[in-house]
């Protein structure tokens, strides 16, 4: 017993003693780790700050507004007694022609030359008017001298990623691929006649395009751009622009374009055409 007392103190005196060695360690192996913690996040954060700065990997954001100018007609629905379906253009509907809206972009710059942009783009028109003709839209007759209000939503989700060739100091080409998904709703409706009718559009639209860029100045440039692609007989959708780009201060530059969209639809019952042109302008700021 007495035996067995004297181990049991004995293994407690050396458990004791390890604990307290485990103890007087453990303020050194904590500076260690936050030593290595520390390093660990300078190299990196500093590798990431180095890249970035380079150019290796940028971002860029575009935004200002899109002064639009419509023209087109569309054509919604199946024939109503052997009639129609009616094409109609904006002003059959009193739809306005000319619209400010906002445009949106956001690019990610990879390696230098590599490019993926995000933009987005509302086309949204409204208004009303007496009919001066029969209208037929989707499956109903819209008479004369009715009065209808009238809605046309359009909006273009684009992504497109293309690669910059440098030609030389001043000038470099870009070639690219992508695709705008276009989604688009017409309305009609006529309270004296009772009628409410509306068509909705979504078609994805594969892109392939060029850009190039000429800078005789350090900080100004002159930009143009295709993008354009067909999906044989549901439609097509292309964009054109040209521009100016002026370099202020720091990230900020300011921009001015003229651009041209055209699209055409033919499915789902919705058979048309829209073109979109008009200045746009705004700021870019690219980091």
């Amino acid at each position: 017993m007495t035996e067995n007392l004297k181990n049991f103190k004995r293994k407690r005196l050396l458990r004791l003693a390890r604990n307290d060695a485990f103890t007087s360690k453990r303020p050194l192996r904590l500076a260690i780790l936050l030593f290595i913690i520390v390093c660990a996040c300078y190299f990196v954060f500093s590798g990431v700050s180095k890249v970035y700065a380079s150019g290796i990997l940028g971002f860029e954001v575009k935004g200002g507004a899109y002064f639009q100018n419509l023209t087109g007609h569309v054509a919604a629905g199946g024939n109503v007694g052997g009639n129609g379906p009616t094409n109609i253009t904006p002003s059959d509907l009193g739809l306005q022609t000319t619209k400010t809206e906002p445009m949106l972009k956001a690019a990610i710059y990879i390696l230098y030359d590599n490019r993926i942009s995000f933009t987005y783009v509302p086309y949204e028109y409204s208004g009303s008017k007496v009919l001066s003709q029969n209208v037929y839209f989707n499956g109903q007759e819209y008479n004369i001298n009715a009065e209808v209000n009238s809605k046309l939503d359009l909006y273009s989700y684009k992504m497109f990623y293309d690669h910059n060739f440098e030609i030389n100091r001043y000038a470099s080409i870009g070639l690219g691929v992508g695709v705008d998904v276009i989604t688009a709703k017409t309305e009609l409706d006529s309270a004296s006649l009772g009628l409410s009718e509306s068509k909705n559009v979504n078609l994805p639209i594969p892109l392939i395009g060029g850009r190039i860029k000429i800078s005789p100045l350090n900080d100004f440039s002159f930009i143009g751009k295709f993008q354009g692609f067909t999906v044989g007989a549901d439609g097509y959708y292309y964009h054109a622009n040209v521009g100016v780009n002026y370099k202020t201060v720091g990230p900020l530059s300011i921009f001015a374009d003229y651009v041209y969209d055209k699209v055409h639809v033919d499915t789902n019952g919705v058979n048309g055409s829209l073109e979109f042109d008009g200045p746009e302008a705004g700021v870019r700021f690219r980091f």
